[in-house]
């Protein structure tokens, strides 16, 4: 039997570390986790002197990861470090950096035993089986970290896919991996209900106040209504926990009338995608499926059944007038829903492998060398004139306040104008923050001991 050290790194859960601890489990292995951004965590990896050391390592983290590796093959030779993921399966390549020795595209379902076999620069592909085969642990993953652990709010999922095709997401790399049956097989199917509510026990072991369900459309599929009934009762006799999910406008204009009221009765917020609501940028997202008309149905429709909505919107995108394609979307996310929308404002990150990323580098598009992926700093993955990005920073910041308040245009041109040093970005993310719990229905003094727990990527 063989030591894997699994990394944690990150503000959030690394969900599918959890299922490669399930897998390790089920095969008879040790493993250990450990948190990437203690500053000992290598003197402690060292120290435990394990076989393998895994990451899964989203794009923001990579180079942590890389970093981390690095460190510890250098007191542990014969150390194999394994990188898997969304990050990893969109650019396999990284298989030839001297600091990562196994590469696994896609699920970890009989991966572990070629792991073990496995040597330098050797990529490994996952079997896309179904999803009642893969059973991740979590008890071991918050008593080692208990940052994570004592964090407010977890994460759980009913399935992994995604039925669209956006243009700024590596889904295509998995889908060209994959063949279209397995891909429907596991990314697809919904995991048994029985698993998801035994995952979701381990949240009333430790202190948590709502849960994530991050499936990318909660309310996709067919069998949507006999599902999310069984689902919405398993949860409410089971778990009880306040419940927040994502669901796209097309599903929530087609989800009966039976789904909704169920859903409403489950969620204390859901987060619909809006990202731009202008066509030019639409188009190069690959989502003219979602058009103003549509998109204000499904708010209204939402509110019509009580659920609160939250809005994403990206700015900085690779069009004519990025600020005026970020005002004309935040003044049309001004106008949907029959109550108050709250949003959340990200920059562009052009992640490694999609189709967006290859289009605007064939653009000869600049890229800003500065973007780290951290969706809170403001900086996005284009490279803009100072003027722009000031204003685009700005907007990342403000936008929430601007939609929320429906603050009229020309004082959003006004106070785009402004310079927001580091300290007053702080406090408004802040802000954000607090305005987002308090759409999730949380109290004063629950929204006091969440502040002052998590740490925030300004």
């Amino acid at each position: 039997m063989y030591k894997f050290a699994l990394i944690h790194i990150g503000t959030h859960e690394v969900y599918g570390l959890c299922y490669v601890a399930g897998e390790l489990a089920k095969g008879g292995h040790t493993f250990r986790w450990f948190d990437g951004e203690d500053e000992k965590v290598v003197h402690a990896i060292v120290d435990w002197n394990p076989d393998f050391i895994c990451f899964s390592p989203l794009s923001a983290f990579f180079a942590t990861a890389i970093r981390l590796s690095k460190e510890v093959k250098e007191q542990l030779p014969s150390i194999r470090s394994v990188f898997g993921g969304i990050h990893v399966s969109a650019v396999p390549e990284i298989v030839d950096l001297d600091e990562v020795d196994i590469v696994v595209i896609g699920p970890v379902d009989g991966t572990i035993d070629k792991i073990i076999q496995g040597k330098t620069s050797t990529t490994i592909k996952g079997q896309a089986s179904s999803p009642e085969n893969l059973k991740p642990i979590k008890r071991e993953y918050y008593e080692q970290i208990p940052r994570i652990g004592t964090r407010h709010g977890k994460m759980i999922m009913s399935h992994f896919g995604c039925v669209y095709n956006c243009a700024y997401c590596a889904t295509h790399r998995i889908r060209e991996e994959f063949q279209p049956k397995e891909y429907k097989r596991h990314w697809l199917t919904r995991r048994p209900l029985v698993d998801m509510i035994d995952e979701a026990g381990w949240f009333l072991e430790y202190p948590t106040t709502e849960v994530e369900l991050s499936d990318d459309d909660m309310l996709y599929g067919s069998d949507i209504e006999t599902w999310l009934t069984s689902f919405a009762a398993a949860w409410k006799d089971k778990i009880g926990l306040p419940l927040i999910g994502n669901v796209t406008p097309l599903s929530v204009i087609r989800a009966s009338n039976a789904t909704m009221e169920t859903l409403s009765n489950l969620v204390c917020n859901v987060c619909v995608g809006l990202q731009s609501s202008e066509d030019e940028t639409l188009r190069l997202f690959n989502r003219q499926f979602q058009t103003k008309k549509v998109f204000k149905e499904a708010v209204d429709r939402l509110h019509a059944f009580n659920i609160p909505v939250k809005i994403d919107v990206i700015v900085g995108n690779p069009v004519k007038d990025p600020i005026t394609d970020a005002i004309e979307t935040m003044k049309f996310a001004q106008t949907v829903g029959t109550k108050k929308v709250i949003a959340t404002i990200f920059p562009l990150m052009l992640y490694p492998g999609t189709k967006l990323t290859a289009w605007c580098v064939q653009q000869g598009i600049p890229l800003n060398e500065e973007c780290q992926f951290n969706f809170y700093g403001g900086v996005g993955s284009l490279k803009f004139d100072a003027d722009t990005a000031k204003k685009l920073r700005n907007l990342t910041k403000l936008g929430s306040f601007f939609i929320t308040h429906n603050i009229p245009e020309y004082w959003i041109r006004a106070l785009i104008e402004v310079d927001i040093d580091n300290e007053a970005a702080h406090l408004i993310a802040k802000c954000n923050f607090q305005d987002s719990l308090c759409h999730h229905g949380k109290t004063d003094e629950e929204i006091r001991k969440i502040l002052a727990q998590v740490s925030l990527y300004y």
